[in-house]
């Protein structure tokens, strides 16, 4: 049976040029669902929280620039899939 999670990071350009001790980007990751239309709900409800975003393209003059992916996984072929998505970030 598949089961689905999604990665997503959201950076800021205009803080690149800045000195700062961190990185720009944060990272967020999805729950596991079975159902992939469950999975694209969360990222189109992530996506609304920056509307002045350049997704999945490289555009400077954008305030964000947003990439995600949607992972699938055969839960009986996979092992650990929780504890890996629990330290990926």
């Amino acid at each position: 049976m598949l089961n689905y999670f999604a990665l997503l990071k959201v950076d800021r350009p205009r803080l690149w040029g800045q000195w700062h001790s961190g990185s720009t980007a944060t990272y967020s990751k999805s729950p596991i669902s079975p159902n992939k239309e469950d999975i694209e709900s969360w990222i189109k409800n992530e996506l609304t929280k920056y509307p002045d975003a350049s997704i999945n393209e490289f555009v400077y003059s954008k305030e964000y620039l947003i990439y995600y992916t949607i992972i699938a996984f055969d839960t009986q072929q996979s092992s650990n899939v929780d504890m890996f998505i629990e330290h990926i970030y």
